[in-house]
């Protein structure tokens, strides 16, 4: 999942390809690297520029469960004084069904450490999440009502989108902080195309005639009370679970990252036929 600036992790996918039902097509296990910098189109406060870099890498299938890493460092630079420079490293993984769900965070800002978090998030009987937290504060948090986990969010908007709806309201669990954090999040679904954008070279042979949806996802602090996001993401979702272009409106500013690196990864040996 992409996280910008310590944020949730961005995996959002869409209806599958050839047609298929998307929990049949799955996520495509990838790396991929994104150039981010200042949207010079975004009125941007007291910054004078921002640059920055999110590595990404999705493994595994429905069966096995998903492993996902990712990197973001950033420079944020306001002309006075030297640039704030955070980095944010995470690894996690999920079981097919929603069900568990293994994180841990690094935050480090300036080269101290902002924060480290070390949890496991489990499904009770009832529906609700149980998160035993290790690191910063050993403790175990219930957190009532349909919350989904990171990956268990792409399959409900896999379905979404398959039935052909624009909209998808929903809970979602990113854990950030300090192991407990819970976003609203807003999806909104553009109309799906096949005619594909300019593409990074490295990506093309894989992307090419796959179908894409414009998607745009607003993420709200579950435990305040404000009308307004903490930020809203925008980007071009291909069927098989990658991203391309991005945009990401913190509110006093914007920015965009490029798709500059791609690899597909093996799939696994035996192929998973669980929806």
């Amino acid at each position: 999942m992409l996280r910008p600036l310590g944020s949730p992790a961005l995996a959002l996918v869409l209806v599958g390809a050839s047609f298929l039902p998307a929990a049949a097509q799955g996520l495509l296990p990838h790396r991929a690297g994104y150039a981010m910098t200042l949207d010079a189109g975004r009125a941007s406060g007291r910054l004078d520029s921002a640059t920055g870099r999110i590595d990404y890498e999705i493994r595994g299938d429905a069966c096995e469960g998903y492993t996902v890493n990712m990197r973001q460092s950033s420079s944020l630079d306001t002309g006075e004084g030297d640039p704030v420079k955070s980095d944010m490293a995470s690894t996690s993984w999920e079981d097919g069904e929603g069900k568990s769900y293994r994180f841990k965070t690094r935050d480090r800002l300036n080269g101290d450490a902002r924060s480290d978090v070390d949890a496991q998030a489990s499904r009770q009987d009832n529906g609700d999440l149980q998160v035993k937290i290790e690191k910063p504060d050993a403790r175990t948090v219930d957190l009532k009502g349909k919350i989904l986990m990171p990956t268990e969010h792409v399959v409900h908007v896999l379905e979404a989108a398959a039935k052909g709806e624009t909209l998808l309201e929903t809970k979602v669990f990113d854990g950030s902080t300090d192991g407990t954090k819970v976003y609203n999040t807003l999806a909104v679904i553009g109309k799906a195309a096949t005619d594909s954008p300019k593409l990074f070279e490295a990506a093309r042979t894989t992307l090419t005639g796959h179908t894409y949806y414009p998607v745009s996802v607003s993420y709200y602090d579950a435990a305040k009370s404000e009308s307004t996001p903490d930020y809203v993401m925008t980007f071009t979702l291909y069927d098989n679970g990658v991203i391309g272009e991005l945009k990401v409106d913190y509110g006093e500013f914007a920015m965009r990252g490029t798709l500059n690196a791609f690899e597909p990864l093996k799939a696994s040996a035996t192929p998973c036929t669980k929806k």
